[in-house]
């Protein structure tokens, strides 16, 4: 069973967001794969606390 792992800033997705990149993901491999729709894909979304990953030379920060 495929598990992919997603990282994200903490707080930014909603239960909506977070369903649709479950569900986004999931129809992805399993059509790569060509495994039945109900095939079983596990999904981790990790929230990653703010000062705690960076981009381009620079820590991330949630706004205040």
């Amino acid at each position: 069973m495929p598990i992919a792992k997603v990282y994200v800033p903490e707080g930014t997705l909603t239960p909506e967001q977070r369903r649709a990149i479950v569900q986004g993901i999931h129809e992805v491999i399993n059509g790569v794969e060509k495994r039945p729709p109900d095939g079983q894909t596990y999904v981790l979304i990790n929230e990653i606390p703010s000062g705690r990953w960076g981009n381009a030379g620079a820590l991330y920060a949630t706004r205040t």
